[in-house]
């Protein structure tokens, strides 16, 4: 179950933090405890990984996790806006770190500085209630999702370039419940040679962070158990021509 909220207490101090949150009718003071006590994994601290962890520890995610093995560059400062000029040379998890504590030091975090495509990264995702993509490899989401699915584990994946952007949701199949999996959206065979996504196109910060931001949402939106989230379906952003679409797949 995420966000289990049998022994978690509210500080007057975390109460008045996210009071306007709480005021929303379907989050609430059970809402609210229910972030506390969940933990989310972050993978990938760049273009997407910078919303995402912004939303998670401002929102009140009790625990985060975060994977990565890169350390900042003066070219990340334009769309990875959790790092600055100071932190350039430093592994983006301390970087990522010293950001969020800065912004909100009730979220307890942990740094993985460690690439997500090494077998520790499994052990890592069976320790989290959600994971959350922002890898840039088609290889290194195929590991992860396939070890969210071992781990029984939701895992919301991202992908951008230029202007546009994708997000879907994928839930573990339970039993009878076949949920779709990543190889229902994406052919591994044909994809995983693409490359990065925008290593040779680009890609701007304004498309990183909506992605980002819908990312967040998408986790928040699980551990306060609401319907309407990405299961299925993949929304497509293309900011452009201003579209947004979204199509179903299974």
């Amino acid at each position: 179950m995420l966000g289990n909220i049998e022994h978690t207490q509210m500080s007057g101090q975390e109460l008045e933090r996210y009071s306007k949150q709480i005021l929303i009718k379907n989050i609430g003071g059970v809402g609210q405890k229910k972030l506390k006590s969940s933990k989310v994994l972050v993978i990938g601290l760049g273009g997407l990984g910078s919303p995402v962890v912004t939303h998670l520890s401002s929102s009140g995610i009790g625990e985060i996790g975060l994977v990565d093995n890169d350390k900042v560059d003066l070219s990340n400062l334009q769309r990875q806006f959790i790092h600055s000029v100071d932190t350039i040379g430093l592994n983006k998890t301390e970087s990522a770190k010293i950001f969020i504590d800065r912004l909100n030091p009730n979220s307890i975090i942990y740094n993985y500085s460690t690439d997500a495509k090494t077998a520790e990264i499994i052990e890592i995702i069976s320790q989290y209630d959600v994971v959350i993509d922002c890898t840039d490899n088609y290889k290194t989401r195929f590991k992860v999702a396939d070890a969210c699915q071992k781990y029984t584990k939701p895992y919301i994946l991202g992908t951008v370039r230029a202007f546009e952007g994708q997000v879907t949701t994928i839930l573990p199949s339970k039993s009878k419940i076949k949920n779709p999996k990543i190889r229902d959206l994406f052919d591994e065979e044909n994809i995983s040679n693409t490359g990065d996504d925008c290593s040779d196109i680009g890609v701007l910060s304004v498309t990183t962070t909506l992605v980002g931001t819908i990312m967040a949402s998408e986790c928040l939106k699980l551990i306060l158990n609401m319907d309407e989230v990405l299961v299925g379906k993949l929304l497509m952003v293309d900011l452009l021509n201003l579209k947004f679409e979204t199509i179903k797949y299974k």
